[in-house]
Order: C-alpha cells, then structure tokens, then sequence
C-alpha cells in the first residue's frame, strides 16, 4: 500500500521540481555583466520586462559616453557580434543583432545608437553626448 502512494506522488513531484526549475531561469538584470567581463564606460541603467511586446523579453539598458562610443563598439562586435554602427538619416545606429548564450540556452538581441546628432564622422563621436545600448534577454524562444 505505501508503494503505490509513493507511485502516485511521483510524477506530482518531478513536476513541482521542474516548475522549481523554470523560476529560476532568465530574470532581468546586467545582461553583459552576467554574460561576461562589461567594461565600466557601458553604464547599466537598469531593465525592466515589456510585457506589451512580443515574447515578453527583459530589456536592459545601458549609456555609454561619446568619448568612449568607439571602444564600446568594439568590445560589443568582438564580444557578442554586434555590427558596425552606420549613419542612417540623422542619428547613428546598428543593425538588430541576436545571438544565443551556448551555457545557458537563452537568446539575446542587442542594438546600439544615438538619438538624432548632427555628427556625420565616427571621429567626431565624442561631441556626442550619449550613446545608448540595449540588450533584450528571452526566456523562451522568440
């Protein structure tokens, strides 16, 4: 009899401990921190979950001033990819770039950019004020 109770309550408590498992996953936070050696000109601003959009993905974000915007660029394409920001319009800005941590499984998507700015050359960019980074962190697959 207490064989069959033990049987019963199995399948319930590899269920509560997979659900144990799930909440401890991906949180917001310092993604690049969290994901390796972030050089202090990449200042965290904190982040917060978008529930409005789709897969409801943290957002971290993080400035970086235009006297160091070159090196923060890249320390971002050598680290996790990011591509080389261009000037489209008025303001500078890269491409969408996502990438997956291999030790966690969790996929990130990354941008960096300006708001508008009349500078037109990268060795100008420290007569810009600020730069701004933001790295999105899924919980599950986008």
């Amino acid at each position: 009899m207490q064989v069959s109770k033990l049987t019963t309550l199995l399948p319930w408590l590899f269920l509560l401990g997979a659900g144990g498992a799930q909440g401890a996953g991906l949180a917001c936070g310092d993604f690049l921190s969290q994901l390796g050696k972030k050089p202090a000109y990449l200042v965290y601003q904190g982040c917060q979950q978008n529930r409005e959009r789709q897969d409801q993905p943290f957002e971290a974000r993080y400035h970086v001033d235009g006297k160091h915007a070159g090196q923060a660029e890249a320390y971002l394409r050598r680290t996790h990819g990011l591509p080389k920001l261009q000037r489209y319009c008025c303001m500078w800005d890269s491409s969408l770039h996502s990438w997956r941590d291999r030790r966690t499984g969790y996929a990130y998507t990354m941008f960096m950019a300006t708001e508008e700015t009349p500078v037109r050359t990268r060795a100008a960019w420290p007569r810009i004020e600020r730069f701004v980074v933001q790295v999105d962190g899924y919980a599950q697959d986008p």
